[in-house]
């Protein structure tokens, strides 16, 4: 009985070896079929924070989706190189800068943000672009624009509004941020003197689209010399009435000397007030003689007129017809019908008499144009200045 019981004892224990070695055999083998499909995964080689990590890519499609799962502690700001879409493959190196934290208050509104960027101008185009916060160049920053970002670096933004400014002749368009009609003068670097004018009150706290206006004000005592202009007197002449006013003594302007208070705004004269005045020297009459003659004798004939001119007078041949369809002939002359109206009788002196029917396009003012039969007289009559009468 103890030897079956020892036979049966010895076959158990030869059956658990074999099962053990068969346990032993699968477990070397999944563990070298994993193996081998872990060391077929490729590797990444990441540059970050000055180290270099390799990182294997197991069930990873893509850089971006490699980094999630390595655990580096990355932010969606930093910068991966190359893109996080980029499709894994061996060998493949990336490196990853690392984005800078902030803390940003616009107009007392306070949050937190990252940027890649290095200074705190960069920065703030970024993050306005980023999280559309219209940002501008204008817009005044606690620390310079050109400094380089730091680490949990504050940086406080007042936005500016556009306000229109006229000043000294000149106009125009300034960024400020919102505070007093003062201030903003200050800032400007405009001082105002005592009597200027500001188009809005100094205490008022400015607004997007305000315009502001400074009218400089000035008040001064000068001593100013003004021409007194000469009178003219007309005396009868006996010549021709229409002509020209022949002159019996000449005429000077005299001088007047004035003590004013002036009023100026932006350099022109608003207001004068004389204080006193004196003639320096005294203006000189002229006197003239006016012709009073209505009647010329002629050839033993009067030629009675209504008045007469000193006109320009040349000569013309061409043409069958005038401007008023008469036939030409010794006789038609042509005017300016704004200075003597067609059909009107004249006498013109060296011509005789004439009516006026005809027109020409230099015929203008004080001139007057003779039709002559022939050319020759034409040539030989010239230009003249003549007295022309008008009969009426």
């Amino acid at each position: 009985m103890i030897e079956l019981t020892r036979a049966r004892c010895m076959s158990l224990v030869r059956k658990s070896r074999l099962a053990q070695g068969g346990l032993l055999f699968v477990v070397v083998f999944l563990i070298s079929v994993v193996s081998v499909h872990y060391f077929s995964k490729p590797v990444v080689t990441i540059a970050v924070d000055g180290k270099v990590v390799k990182v294997r890519a197991i069930r990873q499609h893509t850089l971006g989706e490699l980094l999630n799962y390595s655990n580096l502690g990355l932010y969606p700001e930093d910068c991966v190189d190359p893109a996080r879409d980029t499709v894994i493959r061996e060998g493949l190196k990336a490196r990853i800068t690392r984005s800078t934290p902030v803390i940003l208050e616009i107009d007392g509104q306070v949050m937190e943000a990252r940027s890649i960027e290095q200074s705190v101008g960069e920065a703030l185009d970024d993050l306005s672009a980023r999280y559309d916060l219209r940002l501008k160049a204008s817009d005044e920053v606690n620390v310079a624009r050109d400094v380089s970002l730091k680490k949990n670096m504050e940086i406080v933004v007042q936005r500016t509004i556009p306000v229109h400014v006229k000043v000294d002749g000149e106009e125009r368009d300034q960024e400020i941020v919102p505070c007093t009609v003062a201030a903003a003068l200050t800032r400007w670097g405009i001082t105002l003197g005592e009597l200027d004018r500001v188009s809005l009150p100094l205490e008022n706290i400015l607004q997007p689209g305000d315009a502001i206006q400074i009218v400089r004000v000035e008040k001064r005592k000068e001593t100013v010399q003004t021409e007194l202009p000469y009178q003219t007197i007309a005396q009868p002449g006996d010549f021709p009435y229409g002509l020209p006013d022949r002159i019996i003594s000449e005429g000077s302007n005299g001088l007047q000397e004035q003590t004013v208070n002036l009023v100026l705004e932006d350099g022109q004269e608003i207001e004068r007030e004389v204080l006193s005045q004196k003639i320096v020297k005294a203006p000189v009459v002229q006197v003239v003689a006016r012709g009073e003659q209505t009647a010329v004798s002629r050839g033993g004939a009067t030629i009675e007129f209504k008045r007469s001119y000193l006109m320009r007078a040349t000569a013309y041949c061409s043409g069958t017809t005038t401007a008023t369809g008469a036939a030409v002939r010794r006789g038609i002359v042509a005017v300016d019908p704004r200075v003597i109206p067609l059909g009107t009788r004249l006498y013109v002196e060296g011509y005789g008499e004439s009516v006026a029917l005809d027109t020409g396009g230099v015929i203008l003012g004080e001139r007057i144009d003779l039709y002559m039969p022939s050319w020759e007289e034409a040539v030989n009559w010239g230009v003249r200045n003549v007295v022309v009468y008008v009969m009426d």
